[in-house]
Formats: structure tokens, C-alpha cells, sequence
């Protein structure tokens, strides 16, 4: 190897052409070059009929032929850079200096460009041209093993494999043309030729990526054999095929394999079979199952049809002739048993195949056609719907497979739909602030429970049935029942288990607007705070709060025990102004109105502010007012500020802040200096300023800060 592609990979291998062993003790070799190197000081024994190679790096040598497991001798030795522009020498001498064996090759008997230079014949003359050759062999070369070019007894090398056209369209006729020679010294019988369609890339043809077969009976000696097979390209994409070829007395395998990979232009061709639910963690008796339907107006035969998970194994779904009429569905499952078991109705197709657990944190899920096309795949996410025993169901059999907007937990109440139109085809779209995160208790008393409440701020009732609630990477159902109307002003707190019974008894007994989820799921709210989400049944976010420890009231000794609340649900959720720590005596207000709730004044005035007064004490009544302001601008940046009696600004609201025509502060009663303002009258001032700076707006209101008597 004179011309590797790493130049400082450079070998030649030295072969024991006798049934002898011998020591290579104080043998040496040279190049072209004066300086002669020892190969070995040691007594190294080289058996009869044995390779030895030796290296320039030993390391880097191994590493590129890995697949090829060798297990020959290697040395590394002290190296001259071989010539690879227009031949050299390499001559080899015993211990005694005599010379053992020589080559003067020339860059034209082949092997460059990262080709060995392999001799045919070991007993063949060492410089005659016809005794050497360019490996053939598919790594290009073959340290310590038996030379390509060397004729062996049976050997039937698989020499072209091409595919017609080079650049194919959907719809066109592809032909793979073959041609595999016997190369060995006797007549080989019984050839047989693999096709197979690569599903996974993986280079390795499985018998169930097997799509065409062809035998030759008998091959003579250096004839070969041409043979053309067709395909219907019926899908369009990148595609992967192999060629292998065996017979029973191969002595060579490392020639019998061709792979070929073709992009083929144009539209998809598709069946119209789609995923359209999974069953990916059910609960005992339930096993695994998936199921897909027909949505087009002609029948499909499921005969030889396949699918796979993330997993290299492709499996057949049946190799019957199965007939899907349109609008059908068909259910793919582990156990036939157990699915009519939990589902005694269905009367449609049930198929039982070899199965790959899906996991449970996501996976991918393809089918094939008859053809190793790709009907349809869903790379799916626990986080789309679908985990503690409801199925994931598809919203949209004709939108896309991989949208997560497009997939969501069954509603339906025996937890998923097999064998029947999804029960999620028809649910609601919700909006952002539909439902809002209105208290969170984190922090519970010793033997109480965490949970956070929900609150319906709108004036419409909204389904629940497979909402989800975020924290961490935990996802929770927000109902426990499969039909649940949260109505306008209702409430609905989710616990992390039944203690919480031991702080708030009351809710044993609760009113139509009042609705306590028990989760069967675990969760942990931080103590320091974290993002918690709301999500309807189709993935839309509907409200989220990364709450923090430091939103609850500064003036408690300590904060355990007291959930933080939320000020006005009409307000944003993540402006610490609007959170903080109950009033109540026990601590938190669980489906009932919030202890420190402010409403937002009703008037047509320019500025409003209520409660006023208000006492800024810390004593968690009326710590706050809402200051509400109406511009007569569309838009414009807002400054807001408070100044006392005489004039001297205390605290600035807003500086710049961009606002549309209403807007509300709240305000906790400090300056800009941290301290709780005195007791007396002060003005708020409000302008409106355009694009430009220029004040176009002003708005005046005054306040007072009391103590409460």
C-alpha cells in the first residue's frame, strides 16, 4: 500500500509462501533509499502459509480494516515514505543479509489512489507486471488475508450493480442491472442473487426488506452472468438498494455484496393508509397496539405490508390477502386476546405481528407498501397526548403526520378508539387565557399536599376532557372523568394526593362550581420557583406562570404553609405584581374566590384607581390598588409616575413602556427607594408619548395611602 489516502498509512505485507515456519529475528527491508531497517530483533515466528505486514502505523492500520477482524502479525517499524508518482523498490533480506525477495514496481501495474498493489500468484515472478494488480477486493486492499486477485477455488464476485435511469421520476420504470463472475478455478453451481430494498440505510439486507430473487444453475469458469430486474417507482425520495449474491462453496465474501442508493424526483404515490391512533402505554390487561385507516375511496390488500419502531427490525404486518375497504380502520397490536378483551365491540380487522415494545417517552412508527415505500410515519412525543393508558390519537387522517398540533389523548371514556372514528376529531380550540393558573401552593405545611387552581374567567363553558398540566418534565391530566364543563367563575384544583384534605376539609364537600382533581400522576413544585403550563386537548398553551419564591408578601416570617394567589385572573400572569401570599387563615383558598382579589374599576374616566385609599401594610388587606388608565391613542409608549403633595416624585410605574388605548398597574404602596410610602396624598400622572417622543396625552389622578383602623 505505496499510495494510501492517509500518507502516513503506508504497508506491505510479506507471505510465507512454504509449509515451514520461519524467524524473522534480524530480518530487514529497504526501499529505493540506502538505509536499511531491521524488522525485528526478536524472535518472531512467521508460520507456513502466513501473512506478516508491516506498518508504518500499526494503530491507524487496524482502525481502517477493522471490519475486516484481523488477526494476522503486524510490525511497526522505522519508515521511508514509498514512492506513489513513479514506482520504487522494497527488498527484503534474512538475518543474514541475503536477499530474500525484491519488487521494482511501477505506479502503472496499478494500486494508487488508495488501492494496494496485490501480486497474483506468491510463486509467480516478483518484478514481472502481468503478476500484479489493483485489489479488488470492496476495502481495496486485504492485509493479512489471502490477495484478491489470487485465484481461488470457489469464488463468484457480484462486479456491477446499476440502476436505470440515474435521476428516476415517480411513475417510472427502474431497472437494476446485475453482472457476477466466477472468479474461482472451478465451476460454480447453484448461484443464487438477492435484491433487497434498504428501509433502515443500513447497508444489511433483512429478509423482510427482500423484494426480488435470481438463481443461476451454473457459472464455468472467468464467465459471467448479466441479469436485469424491474421496479415501478412508485414513491419518490431517497432509496437504498442491495445486491448480494451466495452459493454454497464461496470462499470469498467480501465480493458478493453491492449497494446502491438513488433519489427519485416527483410527487409521493400514496395508498392513503395513515397512523391514525396509538396505543403506546396502556395498562394491564391491555397490551401495545396501533391503528390505521384507510382514507381513500378504493380498497387496500394488506398482503406483505410492513412496519418498524426506532428499532433496525422491519416486520410484517401479515402476508395474507387482507382487504381494507375505504373509511376502514385495521388494528395492529401485540395480542389479539387482550385488545378484544378491553375492547369487546370492535368487529372490524384485528392483526396480530411479531412486536417491538413502543417506548414510552416517544418513538417513531413507519409503515411500508408491498414495495418498501413509506405510507406514512409518525415520529411521536409523550408530550403530544397519550401516555397512562389514553391512546394518542390523530385529529386530521389528511394533515400532517408529524405535526403535534395534529395529535392529542383520546377523550373518548374507555380511554382510546379502536376500531372507530377518534374522539378527538371534534374538540375545541382553545384560546390563550381561556383558563389562567390562579393559586399555587408549593409549599405546603408538613403532611399537606401540593396543588395549584384553575379558574374559568370567560363567560362560556369550556371542555376539559384531555387537558394537560405541565411541571418539570411531568405531564398530568387536569380531569379525572372523560366528560368534564368547567363553567364561567368555577374552579378546579389539582392535587398531588388526598392530604390535602387534612388542611381544607371544605373541599370534601364542594358546589357545582367547584371541581378537586386528585392526580394519579406525581408532581413536585420547586420551592424556588418553575414554569407550570396549561395545555388543551390540541397541545394549544393556554396559560403558563414561572412563579417565583420571591412573589410572596415580604413582611411573613415565613412563607410555608401559604399558597401564593393570584390579584386579578384578567391580568398577566407573569407580572410578579399580580401574585401574592393568601390572607386566609388556613393558608390558601382552594375553590374559592382569592383571598387578596382586586376587581378592576368600571369606568369611563381617564384614570381609576382602586381601592382608594388603600393601606400598603403587609397585613394582607387592600396591600394594593389597581391603577386603570384610557388613552385616546390606539398605541403610544406610556410613562407613569407618583409624586407626593409637594411635587417630589417617589416612584416611577411605567418608563416608555409600549401599551395599547387601556392598560392597569398594580402597585404595592413602595418607592423607589424600597420603603412603604407615608401616609398622605399622592398624584399619579400618566403621559402618552408617540413615535417621535413628543407627549400627545396626559392624565392626572390622585390616591391616598391610609392605615387601616
Amino acid at each position: 500500500m505505496y499510495a494510501p489516502q492517509d500518507a502516513t498509512n503506508e504497508w506491505f505485507e510479506i507471505y510465507n509462501n512454504s509449509d515451514n515456519p520461519v524467524s524473522l529475528r534480524n530480518w530487514k527491508w529497504k526501499d529505493a533509499t540506502a538505509t536499511i531497517r531491521t524488522i525485528t530483533t526478536q524472535n518472531l515466528i512467521l508460520p507456513g502459509r502466513s501473512f506478516l505486514i508491516l506498518c508504518q502505523d500499526s494503530v491507524k492500520l487496524k482502525t481502517l480494516y477493522n471490519t475486516l477482524n484481523l488477526s494476522g502479525k503486524f510490525i511497526q517499524t522505522p519508515w521511508s515514505a514509498l514512492n506513489n508518482t513513479g514506482g520504487d523498490n522494497v527488498i527484503l533480506f534474512d538475518s543474514t543479509n541475503t536477499r530474500i525477495d525484491s519488487v521494482n514496481y511501477s505506479t502503472s501495474w496499478g494500486g494508487s489512489n488508495n488501492f494496494s498493489l496485490e501480486r497474483i500468484n506468491p510463486s509467480g515472478l516478483s518484478n514481472q507486471q502481468s503478476n500484479w494488480g489493483s485489489s479488488v477486493n470492496v476495502l481495496k486492499a486485504t492485509p493479512s488475508f489471502q490477495n484478491s486477485l489470487t485465484p481461488l477455488n470457489y469464488d463468484v464476485a457480484l462486479t456491477k450493480f446499476e440502476i436505470t435511469p440515474a435521476n428516476p421520476q415517480v411513475g417510472d420504470s427502474l431497472k437494476f442491472n446485475f453482472t457476477f463472475k466466477n472468479r474461482g478455478l472451478n465451476v460454480a453451481n447453484n448461484i443464487l442473487l438477492e435484491i433487497f430494498i434498504d428501509l433502515n440505510f443500513d447497508s444489511v439486507g433483512y429478509i423482510d426488506e427482500l423484494i426480488g430473487t435470481f438463481t443461476v444453475n451454473s457459472l464455468n469458469i472467468g464467465d459471467s452472468v448479466n441479469y436485469t430486474y424491474t421496479r415501478y417507482a412508485s414513491d419518490s425520495g431517497a432509496k437504498q438498494f442491495i445486491g448480494k449474491i451466495s452459493f454454497p462453496q464461496e470462499e470469498d465474501t467480501t465480493n458478493n455484496k453491492l449497494v446502491r442508493r438513488i433519489n427519485i424526483g416527483g410527487f409521493i404515490s400514496s395508498t392513503g393508509l395513515k397512523i391514525n391512533e396509538i396505543m403506546y402505554a396502556p395498562v394491564s390487561p391491555e397490551k401495545e397496539w396501533f391503528e390505521l385507516i384507510n382514507t381513500t375511496t378504493e380498497t387496500v390488500n394488506l398482503a406483505n405490508w410492513k412496519w418498524k419502531d426506532a428499532t433496525s427490525t422491519v416486520r410484517t404486518i401479515t402476508n395474507q390477502n387482507i382487504f381494507v375497504k375505504p373509511n376502514s380502520y385495521v388494528v395492529i397490536c401485540e395480542d389479539t386476546v387482550s385488545v378484544r378483551q378491553v375492547h369487546p365491540q370492535i368487529s372490524g380487522i384485528i392483526i396480530q405481528t411479531s412486536w417491538n415494545a413502543l417506548n414510552n417517552s416517544g418513538d417513531d412508527l413507519i409503515i411500508y407498501n408491498p414495495n418498501g415505500v413509506t405510507e406514512d410515519s409518525v415520529n411521536y412525543k409523550s408530550s403530544w397526548g397519550g401516555s397512562s393508558k389514553f391512546s394518542l390519537e390523530r385529529i386530521n387522517p389528511d394533515g400532517l403526520s408529524n405535526d403535534s398540533s395534529n395529535w392529542a389523548s383520546s377523550i373518548a371514556c374507555a380511554f382510546s378508539t379502536p376500531d372507530a372514528e377518534n374522539s378527538v376529531r371534534t374538540i375545541t380550540s382553545y384560546s390563550k387565557g381561556d383558563v389562567v393558573i390562579n393559586e399555587i401552593m408549593y409549599d405546603p405545611l408538613t403532611g399537606n399536599a401540593e396543588w395549584i387552581e384553575l379558574y374559568n374567567p370567560k363567560n362560556f363553558a369550556i371542555k376539559l376532557t384531555g387537558w394537560k398540566f405541565n411541571e418539570s418534565n411531568s405531564f398530568i391530566n387536569v380531569s379525572d372523568t372523560c366528560e368534564f364543563n368547567f363553567t364561567p367563575g368555577s374552579y378546579l384544583v389539582i392535587s398531588s394526593d388526598s392530604t390535602i384534605y387534612n388542611r381544607f376539609p371544605d373541599l370534601r364537600n364542594l358546589s357545582a362550581n367547584q371541581k378537586l382533581v386528585i392526580s394519579t400522576s406525581s408532581f413536585s413544585l420547586s420551592n424556588d420557583g418553575e414554569p407550570l403550563k396549561i395545555y388543551d386537548a390540541k397541545n394549544n398553551l393556554i396559560d403558563s406562570v414561572y412563579y417565583k419564591s420571591n412573589w410572596q408578601n415580604p413582611n411573613l416570617a415565613s412563607t410555608k404553609g401559604f399558597s401564593l394567589e393570584r390579584i386579578n385572573p384578567l391580568f398577566p400572569s407573569n407580572e410578579a405584581s399580580n401574585w401574592s401570599s393568601s390572607t386566609d387563615i388556613l393558608g390558601g383558598t382552594p375553590c374559592k374566590k382569592n383571598s387578596i382579589y382586586l376587581d378592576v374599576p368600571n369606568s369611563n374616566t381617564t384614570i381609576t384607581i382602586s381601592p382608594n385609599p388603600f393601606s400598603p401594610d403587609g397585613d394582607g388587606f387592600e396591600d394594593n390598588t389597581i391603577i386603570s388608565y384610557k388613552l385616546k391613542s390606539r398605541f403610544a409608549q406610556v410613562r407613569a409616575k407618583i409624586f407626593d403633595s409637594k411635587g417630589r416624585l417617589v416612584k416611577t410605574l411605567l418608563n416608555n413602556q409600549t401599551s395599547g388605548s387601556e392598560g392597569n398597574i398594580i402597585y404595592n404602596g413602595l418607592g423607589d427607594d424600597g420603603q412603604r410610602l407615608r401616609i398622605g396624598i399622592y398624584i399619579v400622572f400618566i403621559e402618552a408619548i408617540d413615535d417621535s417622543g413628543g407627549v400627545i396625552e396626559t392624565a392626572k389622578a390622585t390616591f391616598v395611602v391610609a392605615v387601616k383602623l
